[in-house]
């Protein structure tokens, strides 16, 4: 494998522990199971448009209660949906760090929406006196850039905005639609199966 000089992460599942089921529980604790739930095409629908940054966290939240049936509060809408984002564990924040540290130029590209985010800005990412900011060169947010993943020219876009070559970048991700789109576009990627894969990976790697 050539060498990997710039590393692009996702957020969930590579970054950020995850639980779906505690996601679900929440959501039915306030009447709005349904929302979160990807075969109701409406419901979809919002969820997507929120993660596009098509739609405000409070029209969000709006279109859940009219689609629901529920009459829960923004804030009660927001807890239950930040129910899905257990950590990042410090061990994590430290190896990014170490990779900046190293030279490697450090990225995310996450398909995510402003109620995650912002968790996990606020609440996830601190660690001694770091933040967010101090992890990456840079971040890409699907709700910013109005393009998701596994759309082609999500990639394109960072590697128009960043400068970074292709041949020379490893996506981490751990859907494979995700990293065969990167693939694509001439990144290198590689699918994060299990949680802590990826810091093996790269220790076997660079």
């Amino acid at each position: 494998m050539p060498r990997m000089k710039h590393i692009i992460f996702d957020l969930g599942n590579v970054l950020v522990q995850l639980d779906t089921p505690a996601c679900i529980e929440a959501f039915k604790k306030i009447d709005m199971e349904m929302v979160i739930h990807r075969a109701n095409d409406d419901a979809k629908s919002v969820l997507e448009q929120l993660g596009l940054g098509l739609i405000s966290v409070e029209t969000f939240c709006q279109k859940a209660r009219e689609l629901s049936g529920s009459q829960a509060s923004d804030e009660a809408i927001c807890h239950a949906a930040n129910a899905m984002l257990v950590e990042i564990p410090d061990e994590k924040k430290r190896r990014l760090l170490d990779l900046r540290v190293r030279g490697h130029r450090v990225f995310l590209l996450s398909n995510t929406n402003s109620i995650h985010w912002d968790y996990c800005v606020e609440q996830l990412f601190p660690y001694k006196n770091y933040g967010v900011a101090d992890y990456f060169e840079r971040i890409f947010l699907s709700q910013e850039m109005h393009l998701q993943k596994p759309d082609a020219e999500i990639f394109n876009e960072v590697l128009r905005q960043t400068g970074i070559r292709a041949e020379d970048s490893i996506f981490i991700d751990d859907l494979p639609e995700n990293c065969e789109a990167a693939r694509g576009v001439g990144i290198q990627a590689f699918q994060n199966t299990n949680f802590d894969d990826w810091e093996l990976f790269l220790d076997r790697n660079l």
